[in-house]
């Protein structure tokens, strides 16, 4: 797991609830803690492997919705043995319009 100083962009606390899974239809609903321009931080117990290709879809208040494609980085165990808490998720192939909502969405946090 890269360290923080690793990130290409500072990531933002945050506290909502997004659709996500393995293809667009969004299966599972499960809460992002952290947000930047290139990733966030879901938590969920389901397991997922590094390199998983996900995508995650969510409405803004004023934003409409977004939908972005990630790879899974790595996903967070706080003890071996139990169910994971959470994964890394990069961002990939963010469209212009995406970027610009999730930059927008981070300036509400910011």
């Amino acid at each position: 797991m890269g360290s923080i100083e690793d990130r290409r962009h500072p990531r933002l606390n945050v506290d909502f609830f997004a659709d996500w899974g393995w293809g667009p239809e969004c299966e599972y609903y499960d809460k992002i803690t952290t947000l930047s321009i290139s990733g966030c931080f879901l938590v969920t117990k389901r397991q997922l492997n590094a390199g998983d290709q996900i995508y995650l879809r969510w409405t803004g208040d004023r934003l409409g919705m977004i939908n972005l494609k990630g790879t899974v980085r790595y996903q967070l165990r706080v003890m071996e043995g139990e169910p994971p808490t959470g994964v890394g998720i990069e961002f990939v192939d963010t469209s212009a319009q995406n970027a610009q909502k999730l930059q927008a969405l981070l300036g509400q946090y910011g």
